[in-house]
């Protein structure tokens, strides 16, 4: 058949190409295959293309596969994209090109994450390029565009999560309220069960970049399809995997309903996933996959929340929440690993995101939060970890800003840490200038404590005392 043979030489060029290059090696620009092929027909064109589109996405030994020949398997999938973009250049004289099936739009989804191990700089842009392209057109057909994204959700996602999908779950992806028990879930090594993880992976970047062109609207619509495998990979007990659902939680998020989220029941879903990731401390967990996946679960955790109660009548259930991520993540994650620098200042970062969140109502944690500030600024070896140092200072300052009215009852502990880490700094910086910056930033925080304090008649008498005991302090404090 015309057909076999096209794609045979399709395919053949592809593998000729890759065959005999090492790692380090480029492939040509251009790949002359296309431009030799007797595509006879419109119809004819367009087979040969998705049959393409099966072959650069499909490889199942991709996760198991040694360096030398995933190095092979990314040439071979940056040469299918070649020819794929040089028969696009064709589509002139075959208009079907110009109508991008599922399988074409799922075939270059599949290398729109360039962290992913498959993807080369090469075939990222390549189809990048070539989606923008495609999206231009069906942006102008909103009903095609909607056609290509169930199609991708239904046959080309659904199909690889059926044998792990939640038991929580309802047919119509809502919270299931009296869950049967199901079978014991997939071994985190059994394949047959998890082929979305083992032998297709690429589909999880496929369902990243679908859920990124959703709309709120088109989000109601295909919710039954794009519910079960997001909870899936947020509950794998891959941490790569967690974080990713998280990624990909944060992005529905954007566009997700706050009424959609409370209609399903599925709110309180997430966040009962999400919270227990907040513990993945080290030394139980490498400080390496920790890092990534806190961050992720903080900041995902708090857009949710946010996400969950965005009107005025839900304030005290958004509270209530927040303060939940205070209690349970920041100060038990400061007390089990806050030894750790790297996670003592991650920890500060995302306690200043919460500051913002709760607004005035930080004011109940400056009891717990202010001594732990107050602990890294005047540690004596405060300096030796700088970013730890800027990010409590930065969170000094959003307690300062958001919890104005209350720091008065707290003003020793903020004016000790502060005082005692610009006298240590100004010791240190004729020996190490690079720490001027830190100095200039604790001053800064400094004038804004008094400036929001100055009012109150103690601390009138305390700045008066520290100004009587050095003579430096002058200078530095205006009462």
């Amino acid at each position: 058949m015309t057909e076999s043979l096209n794609l045979k030489c399709l395919e053949d060029s592809a593998r000729r190409h890759v065959r005999g290059f090492k790692t380090g090696q480029k492939l040509p620009a251009v790949l002359p295959a296309p431009l030799n092929l007797s595509l006879t027909s419109d119809q004819d064109f367009q087979y040969t293309v998705e049959r393409l589109d099966a072959s650069v996405i499909g490889d199942d030994s991709l996760p198991l596969v040694a360096p030398e020949e995933l190095t092979r398997i990314i040439l071979f999938k940056e040469a299918g994209l070649v020819l794929l973009s040089n028969l696009q250049e064709q589509s002139v004289s075959f208009p079907s090109l110009c109508t991008p099936t599922a399988s074409l739009v799922a075939c270059l989804a599949s290398f729109t994450d360039p962290q992913d191990p498959w993807t080369s700089e090469k075939s990222h842009r390549l189809s990048g390029s070539m989606l923008s392209s495609y999206l231009s057109t069906l942006h102008e057909n909103s009903k095609q565009f909607d056609a290509i994204i169930k199609d991708i959700l239904a046959h080309y996602i659904k199909p690889l999560f059926l044998k792990s999908r939640t038991p929580l779950l309802t047919p119509a992806a809502r919270h299931a309220i009296s869950p049967l028990p199901g079978p014991n879930g997939p071994s985190e090594f059994d394949a047959a069960n998890k082929p979305w993880k083992f032998q297709s992976p690429h589909v999880v970047t496929i369902l990243q970049w679908v859920i990124s062109q959703l709309d709120a609207q088109l989000v109601e619509v295909h919710w039954p399809l794009i519910i079960p495998p997001l909870l899936t990979i947020l509950d794998d007990v891959s941490i790569t995997y967690k974080i990713k659902g998280c990624s990909l939680l944060g992005l529905l998020l954007n566009v997700c309903p706050a009424s959609l989220l409370e209609r399903s029941g599925l709110g309180e879903i997430f966040q009962s996933t999400l919270v227990p990731y907040l513990l993945y401390l080290p030394s139980l967990t490498p400080e390496e996959e920790s890092m990534p996946l806190l961050d992720a679960s903080y900041t995902t955790l708090i857009a949710l929340t946010q996400a969950r109660y965005a009107t005025s009548n839900t304030e005290n259930a958004k509270i209530k929440a927040l303060d939940t991520i205070f209690r349970y993540g920041i100060l038990k994650g400061y007390a089990h690993a806050g030894e750790n620098v790297r996670i003592a200042r991650l920890l500060m970062e995302k306690s200043s995101d919460l500051v913002n969140a709760l607004k005035i109502h930080c004011v109940k944690h400056l009891k717990d939060l202010l001594p732990v500030i107050s602990g890294i600024l005047t540690a004596p070896f405060a300096t030796a970890y700088p970013p730890l140092l800027q990010a409590a200072l930065q969170t000094l300052r959003t307690v300062l800003l958001n919890g104005g009215p209350r720091i008065e009852f707290h003003r020793g502990e903020v004016l000790g840490g502060l005082i005692i880490c610009w006298r240590r700094l100004e010791d240190e910086v004729e020996s190490a200038p690079e720490l001027v910056g830190f100095q200039r930033t604790v001053e800064d925080v400094l004038r804004v404590a008094v400036q929001l304090l100055g009012g109150d008649e103690r601390m009138k008498e305390d700045l008066c005392l520290l100004q009587a005991f050095s003579p430096r302090f002058k200078t530095l404090l205006d009462v």
